[in-house]
């Protein structure tokens, strides 16, 4: 399953979560991490003002912010991923495949 939005972008494997962030110079800055490390997912829904945002909770990942994104991107941490209310559809979908692949 793979998920493109508010440059970022989300795939999930079955059993490892890649998150893909643009930084600068046309670069993305990409954290991968396996279910075994997932303790808690939250997924906060979109607003008209604010994005979605899918945080997963992740032991020994770095909670630092990606401070070097291009003009209109979010500056969250890499156990983030952000989207906007076209994607709430899919991000509910994989929200539950990840979910279902961590109880089983």
């Amino acid at each position: 399953m793979h998920i493109h939005a508010r440059r970022r972008s989300i795939s999930f494997s079955g059993r490892t979560i890649t998150i893909k962030a643009a930084v600068s110079r046309l670069n993305y800055k990409k954290h991968t991490f396996s279910l075994e490390k997932v303790t808690a997912i939250r997924n906060i829904p979109p607003t008209a003002f604010k994005p979605g945002r899918l945080v997963f909770e992740v032991t020994g990942a770095s909670k630092a912010i990606v401070e070097d994104v291009p003009m209109y991107a979010d500056k969250v941490d890499m156990n983030t991923f952000t989207y906007g209310g076209m994607n709430s559809k899919h991000v509910k979908e994989l929200e539950a495949a990840i979910r279902k692949a961590m109880s089983g």
